[in-house]
């Protein structure tokens, strides 16, 4: 077995090697190496050991912040304002911008540098800009802010040299990004300002409604086009009627006149009843007379004698009674009998009616004339008032519409105060920073764990660099590829305190073999 190297001048080929080597190699060069790797491992190790122990003890404190949707921002604008009540889902493009706010040189200048904001920017030194800008860079060192995956929460680290010092520093650092966040959110004197614009627009409303109370009044008015709307109907009905009425005078026209063409060609009487017959009449009237004459002249026999002379002169008419009556019996007389024409008489009194009818229906036509000429004045002065009225109701209208604005918006601003006092917004801590007496760092453990890995690793890696350099032979295999002939034997070389004559005749004797092999080969 060889147990050390022989130099030569030959080459190694290192792609004739095999490219796995064996552990049988590695092993060989590890005990080759074995100076190098335990010279650059415990180099290593020392290095590790005394950072672990020189560092200083690191404390970290830790808070969380929650970034959502549940509150909406005051948007400062001159329309009305239509919050949404759905919260909507935290986008990345949020919580990115959220750890940007939260490094900014605003929230991280006034915690890192506290004196910084209190020197003006006049006087302001080089030496103190540079301190400055120092204390930014150690502060951004310790500060971690990272977001937790798949989470709206973002984690914030720092750590300091005293467990105290570490909180009180993220607790400045939160009331400084959320102070940032919320003067970021909403505008300072918003509610103020809605405030002021709100009472200034109530007072021109008032104003604005008396002067329109005023305007009515005057003209007693109570609504212009309410008003306009009336009259137009009562123009449009007067309308209607005056042509109704017109109508109506034409039909009653024609009937007067067809009444007067009909009254000169009608009769004005007609025969009703012609009737021929014995006066009955005059038959009962004789008959009655001739028996009130008998009964005088029974009346007369008792005082006088039948030859007297009133006896006689009864007698006699008597007599000619009865010749009339008998004439009367026999002889038959025509009876006719007339009357008032009815057609006559119903035209006549159409024509009457007429007459009266077309007076009234005259009259009527006059008074919806006039009422039609007041009509239209009323309405021509009501569409004179109408810009005025127009123009002043107007103005109480886009007055009253703008109090109700701003008073919705100081309402609205009021309340985000009120919110962001009670620390309401779409930040809020979830966590806040904790005191921890356990320092963080340096971890020995895992620092000396580290260290023994890292020195192991260096190790093999300066034992693998110095056998990948050398130009020497130590195996039989590197022989046999530098030589291109098989190794038969191989000797060790012995370097022996105190040997005798004859050993060192024999080792004389396998120097010169092992002399004669190489310079054969």
């Amino acid at each position: 077995m060889q147990t050390g190297m022989v130099k030569t001048d030959l080459t190694f080929d290192t792609r004739t090697t095999p490219k796995n080597l064996s552990i049988r190699a590695a092993i060989e060069a590890l005990f080759r190496q074995k100076l190098l790797f335990a010279s650059v491992a415990a180099t290593v190790m020392l290095l590790a050991i005394a950072t672990s122990v020189l560092l200083p003890r690191q404390y970290v404190s830790e808070m969380k912040f929650l970034v959502q949707n549940a509150r909406g921002n005051v948007v400062v604008t001159p329309e009305k304002t239509n919050p949404q009540n759905v919260a909507s889902d935290v986008t990345e493009t949020q919580v990115n911008s959220e750890l940007e706010i939260l490094r900014s040189h605003d929230v991280v200048d006034p915690v890192a540098d506290p004196g910084w904001e209190k020197i003006p920017a006049g006087q302001q030194s080089l030496a103190r800009v540079r301190q400055h800008e120092a204390l930014l860079a150690g502060f951004d060192k310790k500060l971690e802010t990272e977001p937790v995956r798949k989470t709206n929460v973002i984690d914030v680290r720092y750590r300091a040299r005293d467990p105290q010092q570490a909180r009180n520093s993220l607790q400045r650092l939160c009331q400084t990004y959320l102070a940032q966040h919320r003067r970021m959110q909403r505008p300072g004197g918003a509610s103020a300002f809605f405030a002021s614009e709100a009472e200034r627009y109530q007072k021109a409303w008032d104003q604005a409604s008396r002067d329109l109370v005023d305007f009515q009044q005057r003209h007693q008015l109570y609504s212009l086009a309410q008003r306009e709307t009336d009259l137009e109907e009562k123009l449009t009905k007067g309308e209607s009627d005056l042509l109704a009425s017109d109508a109506g005078l034409k039909e009653l026209d024609a009937r007067l006149e067809e009444s007067t063409r009909r009254q000169r060609t009608m009769a004005t009487r007609q025969t009703t009843q012609d009737r021929t017959g014995p006066n009955l009449q005059s038959v009962q009237q004789l008959t009655t007379l001739i028996v009130e004459l008998e009964n005088k002249r029974t009346i007369l026999l008792t005082n006088y004698k039948p030859e007297d002379r009133f006896v006689r002169e009864l007698d006699r008419q008597i007599a000619s009674t009865r010749a009339a009556l008998n004439e009367a019996a026999v002889s038959k007389p025509l009876e006719v009998t007339t009357d008032v024409d009815p057609a006559w008489q119903q035209v006549r009194t159409e024509f009457a009616q007429g007459k009266i009818s077309r007076r009234a229906q005259a009259g009527r036509r006059r008074a919806i004339a006039g009422q039609l000429v007041r009509l239209k004045r009323d309405l021509g002065k009501m569409q004179d008032l109408d810009v005025q009225y127009n123009n002043l109701e107007e103005q109480v209208k886009e007055r009253r519409e703008n109090h109700e604005l701003y008073a919705q918006k100081r309402d609205q601003s009021q309340i985000a105060d009120a919110m962001d006092d009670r620390g309401l917004m779409n930040v809020v801590v979830a966590q806040q920073p904790t005191l921890s007496y356990l320092p963080a760092g340096p971890k020995r453990l895992t620092n000396g764990v580290l260290g023994m890995v890292t020195a192991l690793f260096l190790g093999l890696c300066a034992v693998y660099l110095a056998e990948a350099g050398r130009n020497t032979i130590a195996t039989p295999h590197e022989l046999e590829s530098a030589s291109r002939y098989p190794v038969l034997a191989t000797l060790p070389i012995m370097s022996l305190p105190a040997v005798t004559a004859q050993e060192s005749s024999g080792l004389e004797a396998a120097r010169a073999l092992l002399s004669m092999i190489l310079s054969e080969s």
